[in-house]
């Protein structure tokens, strides 16, 4: 059975049918999503439907269960490794990076480059 995630909840915000269906504590974190719903600040709010709202998510998306807050605390997790090189060195040490999705921060002093790079395990 598909399980409903962030990306769902994110999805079903967007719908204002879905908004007035919630309780009202939602009410304040409601208008803070609306003055910018593409913001990555509102992962709180979203982490606070996907607990509290379940009822609401499995009415919305019927055939789908709620995913637990353990599994998704788990994927959200960062994985940080910084690389100090010559510039030269840094396409060789970039392709022995594992595949999958990164988000990297890079500073040059002269030759020398130091790049931080975070190992995403869920994409919001």
């Amino acid at each position: 059975m598909k399980k409903i995630r962030i990306q769902e909840v994110k999805q079903a915000l967007r719908d204002p049918e879905f908004r007035k269906k919630l309780p009202p504590e939602f009410k304040d974190d409601l208008q803070k999503y609306e003055q910018n719903p593409g913001c990555l600040c509102n992962l709180p709010i979203y982490m606070k439907v996907l607990k509290a709202a379940s009822k609401e998510l499995m009415e919305y998306f019927p055939g789908m269960t709620v995913e637990k807050e353990e599994e998704i605390v788990k994927l959200a997790k960062n994985n940080f490794t910084v690389m100090n090189c010559h510039v030269d060195e840094l396409e060789d040490k970039l392709k022995k990076l594992p595949p999958g999705r990164k988000q990297i921060a890079l500073s040059r002093y002269q030759d020398q480059i130091t790049v931080v790079i975070n190992e995403l395990d869920l994409v919001f």
